[in-house]
């Protein structure tokens, strides 16, 4: 963190445009308040360490902005805690509100299909994306049934609509493809959890390693890299 002033004025700036969101205002504000006071106890701490200036007080000054600088990091995770969680909601919000507004358009054909996986896979992903060890199977197990069913009826529909030319009502395979794939990893986690399947010892290998855990199925790394590839084939239309 360099410097918040821009943050503080954006917040402020933001809070007088319309439409008013008291609750989105109110978490901003909070955010960059918060990132406002942790700015100069980090400056003061990195001042304090990467000049080396421990080994002349024998860290006295170090274990008394100890204190201080975790109370104040605290505060500005439960602010971008919040704050993020606000966005997030509104965007669930306007996304909802954009499926709604193609269907009433379109009907349920392609675009419809692919907006739909995409978010029971956001759904899906906020569910099982975090640490294993807190999985709550009951949500994560009715999640991967709501994303399921939205993939069986995206393939119904490419299957149906398949062609050799490129048109509105044409769904790609790599896309359909990478909605399986994500399905399949998210159950391949979700059993390794439930089952209580341990990882081998070639397989602790590989996780440990930057880079080589997505080799391994029904792992969070290969959730992530499926979940992401999904993203970017759905972020290039869904049509390829």
């Amino acid at each position: 963190i360099y410097d918040t002033a821009d943050c503080r004025k954006n917040v402020e700036k933001a809070a007088e445009m319309a439409p008013k969101n008291e609750e989105l205002e109110k978490a901003g504000a909070a955010y960059a308040t918060a990132v406002g006071a942790l700015e100069p106890m980090l400056k003061e701490a990195d001042d304090y360490y990467s000049q080396e200036n421990y080994k002349d007080d024998r860290m006295a000054k170090g274990k008394a902005m100890h204190p201080k600088l975790m109370a104040a990091w605290a505060a500005f995770a439960a602010a971008d805690t919040e704050l993020r969680g606000v966005v997030q909601k509104l965007n669930d919000i306007s996304q909802m509100e954009e499926l709604a507004e193609v269907e009433k358009r379109e009907g349920r054909k392609a675009r419809w299909h692919i907006m739909d996986t995409m978010l029971k896979a956001k759904a899906l992903n906020r569910i099982e994306g975090g640490d294993p060890r807190n999985m709550d199977l009951a949500k994560v197990q009715e999640a991967i049934g709501v994303y399921e069913a939205s993939v069986k009826a995206l393939d119904t529909y490419a299957e149906e609509h398949k062609g050799g030319t490129l048109s509105p009502d044409s769904i790609g395979s790599i896309y359909v493809s990478a909605a399986k794939s994500y399905l399949t990893t998210a159950k391949g986690l979700m059993r390794r959890v439930r089952d209580k399947v341990p990882y081998s010892s070639g397989e602790r290998m590989m996780l440990s390693q930057q880079g080589a855990g997505w080799m391994i199925e029904g792992s969070p790394p290969r959730l992530t890299r499926d979940y992401n590839e999904l993203v970017n084939r759905f972020n290039s239309g869904g049509r390829f």
